[in-house]
């Protein structure tokens, strides 16, 4: 019998057997890209000024973030519902997908006695990755 027509070659090895081996090592040669890793940006500083306040002041909100990936970062920013952001629709205690890395906030109702609201930030890579923040201010009638 006809060693090809059953599949073999000389010597035990089939034909399918070389085959494999050859996309094997043509497949060694070639270099298999590194997926990147994307890494969560971090905010080193969430500030008020001023930290207190009274009924008809404002505070600017400050985010200081960066990425490590050298994304761009967005803001999310969410309030007390006791306080505003100039920007945001009224009565909403939230201003998404911002890339402004600062806000204004004020107090929207009376506040009595004195008490703390607070505002946090969300800086964002937009590839899923986020830090976040929480700053309070003191607010008086």
């Amino acid at each position: 019998m006809n060693h090809l027509a059953c599949g073999r070659m000389t010597g035990g090895y089939s034909v399918l057997t070389l085959v494999l081996a050859a996309m094997c090592c043509g497949a060694c040669g070639e270099e298999q890209p590194v997926k990147p890793q994307n890494r969560a940006p971090s905010i080193s500083s969430l500030t008020a000024s001023p930290d207190t306040l009274g009924m008809l002041d404002s505070a600017t909100v400050t985010c200081l973030a960066s990425d490590p990936d050298g994304d761009t970062l967005v803001y999310d920013w969410v309030t007390d519902d006791r306080v505003g952001i100039r920007g945001a629709r009224p009565g909403d205690p939230f201003l998404y997908n911002t890339i402004a890395d600062s806000i204004v906030m004020y107090p929207q109702s009376l506040i009595t006695p004195p008490d703390t609201v607070w505002v946090r930030c969300y800086a964002r890579d937009q590839r899923g990755k986020s830090a976040n923040q929480v700053v309070h201010v003191v607010v008086t009638p």
